[in-house]
């Protein structure tokens, strides 16, 4: 399925050849485009906004209305998603296959600092947040939440994954992506990413100082699989008003230690130093 700025325009270059069901890929597309739309909207409005027929549309919404998973306002006619997808969510959640043990670490690292937690892996270029706990005794709680996506050159746990990143893959995360600038701090341009990405691997750990948002800092350590390979990050996040500079250092090496004990967890040794 490939898509040009919202439209769908039918099979993708990607599976050229294998043959796919043509009906299930413009359900799924249907259903990603209502989320992108964030409010309830017409018929009109939601076949605009994924370049499909208002007909065509029109079937597929009434299929979601017979299994629970849109709904139809009847004051104004507007279309919006059911909670349903987030009970899918939360059972895709608990099958999926990443070991459940790591969950330990982010609310221990919560309860040691009093300050948000968090796992999170790639996928499609992007940071999924497949596990969150916030400081005990915060009333404040951060933005984040299980199955919020971030972009990978603005976050700490993304850089510690873009340490797997060929130059191909930079490249075609750049084209696909861009850089954009979420605050006056976040990278944007190659160069200034692939220096960072040398500070990363030089240190073990990756900061993201208010680059993904403004006031918050974010300390993040990788979790390695047998192989070496990051296949996922370990945060803590905090304001940068709480964040006092002369606890930074403590807290990385308490980081550190959390990121060697998860990532043997997953059959990962550091080489030893003759």
């Amino acid at each position: 399925m490939e898509r040009k700025k919202g439209i769908y325009t039918g099979e993708s270059s990607k599976s050229a050849g294998i043959k796919k069901n043509q009906s299930l890929r413009k359900a799924l597309y249907i259903l990603e485009g209502m989320t992108k739309i964030h409010t309830p909207a017409r018929l009109q409005d939601i076949a605009k906004s994924i370049g499909m027929p208002p007909s065509t549309v029109l079937r597929f919404l009434n299929t979601y209305i017979d299994f629970g998973y849109v709904q139809q306002d009847s004051g104004n006619a507007c279309y919006y998603l059911t909670l349903k997808l987030t009970e899918l969510g939360s059972r895709a959640k608990d099958t999926f296959p990443f070991p459940h043990s790591l969950v330990k670490y982010v609310k221990q690292i919560a309860e040691t600092f009093n300050e948000s937690s968090s796992l999170c892996v790639e996928h499609a270029m992007q940071m999924v947040y497949i596990a969150i706990e916030e400081g005990p005794n915060r009333m404040l709680q951060t933005f984040r939440r299980i199955g919020w996506i971030a972009p990978m050159h603005a976050t700490g746990v993304g850089k510690l994954h873009l340490m797997n990143y060929s130059e191909a893959q930079l490249i075609e995360l750049e084209r696909k992506f861009g850089f954009p600038l979420y605050t006056e701090h976040t990278i944007s341009t190659m160069d200034a990413l692939k220096i960072e990405i040398e500070r990363v691997k030089q240190q073990d750990y990756a900061v993201d100082d208010e680059e993904c948002e403004v006031g918050v800092r974010c300390i993040a350590v990788p979790v390695r699989d047998y192989t070496g390979k990051v296949v996922a990050g370990i945060s803590m996040s905090a304001p940068v008003t709480r964040l006092d500079p002369s606890k930074i250092d403590e807290i990385i090496r308490y980081l550190k230690v959390i990121s060697l004990q998860a990532s043997r967890e997953l059959g990962w040794e550091p080489a030893t130093v003759a």
